[in-house]
């Protein structure tokens, strides 16, 4: 992956979520203007690793409706966003989109669809597999259900890793469609998941390969809550911050057709909770992730 240049894409949109969500990840509408701040706040690149942070490299797809929460509003953002990340796909080699809630993942993979056809893949980090029946449009705890019963996605070429919260529906989901999914409780050796001993991951890992093109989605809540509190639903248990950056990195380059990424989920503190804490673990780790992506 040295040397392809990516394009980070800012997608703004809190909404997708229901009444039966406890979790609404309203406040990650905020989070690609707070990643990029920090980004650039910290310096992080130079010109030596070809990502330099210029206007021309963060794309920002304007999206005036992504206060609306409603399936009708959320028609008109899902055109919208599936247009420009199309358009974007042309004229780029790689994309990392910055959410929003995980409901973007819906369009923005079936951009991707569009321009590279069938033969795609999608790698999803989440402590939830957001196949629910709790709305007839794809908000943030059932999108990837769309994409399978929509045949956005074949069910075998997706991949879920990081799972330890799901629904007895969902359960029934996965099982009925044959998705893969790795749970916390089997995942060892994350300091070389995609080598070593690891057969089951290499197996995947080889036939993801073989596909044209692979959409990596990272789902902020994949990591333990103490190191990420600013998510709409933290949950416990989950990686560290030092794991799923290695994962990322780890992923990233046993896959040479990684084409798209998205990092979701993530709400930046408030004011007042940055007087108490002093410091957006969050965001941080977001913006440690996007360094390990586009670099």
């Amino acid at each position: 992956m040295l040397g392809k240049e990516w394009t980070v894409v800012k997608v703004p949109y809190g909404g997708g979520y229901c009444s039966l969500n406890l979790a609404r990840p309203k406040d990650a509408k905020y989070a690609p203007d707070a990643l990029q701040k920090e980004f650039r706040r910290l310096q992080i690149f130079t010109a030596d690793n070809g990502a330099v942070v210029s206007g021309a490299r963060w794309d920002n797809i304007d999206i005036k409706v992504c206060h609306l929460n409603t399936r009708d509003g959320w028609e008109q953002i899902d055109t919208r966003l599936v247009h420009s990340a199309s358009n974007l796909f042309r004229r780029q080699n790689n994309l990392l989109f910055i959410g929003g809630s995980h409901t973007v993942t819906y369009s923005t993979f079936r951009a991707m669809a569009n321009i590279f056809g069938p033969q795609f893949g999608l790698i999803i980090f989440d402590a939830h597999p957001d196949c629910c029946r709790k709305a007839d449009w794809p908000i943030h705890s059932d999108w990837l259900r769309h994409l399978i019963e929509n045949y956005c996605v074949l069910p075998e070429n997706v991949l879920i890793i990081g799972l330890r919260q799901v629904e007895k529906s969902e359960k029934e989901f996965l099982k009925k469609y044959d998705v893969r999914p790795y749970y916390m409780s089997s995942a060892r050796g994350i300091s070389d998941l995609t080598t070593g001993d690891n057969f089951s991951v290499m197996a995947d890992l080889y036939r993801f390969r073989q596909l044209k093109a692979v959409y990596m989605s990272i789902d902020i809540d994949v990591v333990s809550g103490v190191f990420t509190p600013g998510t709409g639903c933290p949950s416990p248990g989950g990686f560290t911050d030092r794991e799923i950056i290695s994962l990322a990195k780890q992923f990233k380059n046993a896959l040479p057709n990684l084409k798209a990424a998205d990092i979701v989920e993530i709400g930046p503190l408030k004011w007042w909770q940055k007087k108490i804490l002093r410091y957006d673990a969050t965001v941080d780790l977001g913006v440690k992730l996007i360094k390990e992506i586009i670099s």
